[in-house]
């Protein structure tokens, strides 16, 4: 998979076709997620797929932002234990999904929920484990999608500090490590009302991620857009360097980080 090309033909999509996506893809996605990477291996996770007719009425007014519930052909519904992290692992793993369903030239969106039970109790899921993540699957129809833009972004150098908060690195600093190219694809990352909310400090060998937090968004919502956002930067250094693994701990030192942002975890590089 060229995971360049599928970052940067990211869009989410609102409106979709009444055309069925074929059974075969749906057991590729399942296979490739069933078989790559994830953000924490050692959290068990489960991925069912709806049809329209079997979770559109029942997920309307309980799923979807302000209520409002897209309706798609397919749904996938991610399912995970409850542990340290379990939230970022399952935005990485659904992001990770979308990519692949991008690669077969599927199209998706990320529904917004509250209710784990409320979600399992509609879908008749039988399971002990919390919904984390709920993503819309099927075809655009044209009328209403949201393209990701590399104008309406912030750069590379807005995003990612050189050993403390607030001292911008430069491209050339970030070139001559090289990294650039891994920071130009996580500044790609879809977030929760496109807040671009992600800040990466460069510690010696280190790589910590910071995400804001504020009175628009979850902790849910923070959790899945730093677990995307490990996602598009791992991806790249994975494809290009060597094999990343985040983890999902703070550091204990002060990077001066403002109030109103907090570690997520870090990476060695």
């Amino acid at each position: 998979m060229n995971y360049k090309k599928l970052i940067s033909n990211g869009k989410s999509v609102r409106e979709f076709k009444n055309k069925s996506i074929e059974e075969k893809y749906f057991n590729e996605i399942e296979s490739y997620i069933k078989n790559s990477k994830k953000l924490l291996p050692e959290i068990n996770i489960e991925v069912k797929i709806f049809d329209n007719k079997d979770s559109y009425e029942k997920l309307n007014k309980i799923a979807g932002y302000n209520g409002y519930m897209i309706e798609a052909p397919n749904y996938v519904v991610i399912l995970s234990d409850v542990k340290k992290g379990y939230i970022e692992n399952s935005g990485y793993i659904g992001e990770r999904l979308i990519l692949k369903a991008r690669d077969l030239e599927i199209d998706s969106c990320w529904i917004t929920f509250k209710d784990s039970d409320a979600i399992k109790e509609k879908l008749d899921i039988s399971s002990d484990k919390e919904v984390t993540a709920i993503i819309a699957l099927g075809y655009e129809d044209g009328r209403n999608t949201k393209n990701k833009s590399s104008s309406d972004r912030l750069g590379v150098e807005k995003i990612v500090y050189m050993d403390e908060w607030g001292k911008n690195a430069s491209v050339t600093e970030l070139e001559e490590r090289g990294l650039f190219d891994a920071f130009s694809y996580a500044r790609m990352a879809p977030s929760t009302l496109n807040r671009q909310p992600w800040r990466f400090i460069i510690d010696g060998g280190n790589i910590i991620l910071a995400v804001k937090k504020d009175d628009f968004t979850s902790n849910y919502e923070k959790s899945i857009d730093a677990g995307i956002a490990m996602l598009y930067f791992g991806l790249i250094i994975d494809t290009t360097m060597f094999d990343l693994k985040w983890s999902i701990d703070n550091i204990n030192k002060d990077y001066k980080i403002p109030d109103n942002y907090e570690i997520m975890g870090y990476c060695s590089i």
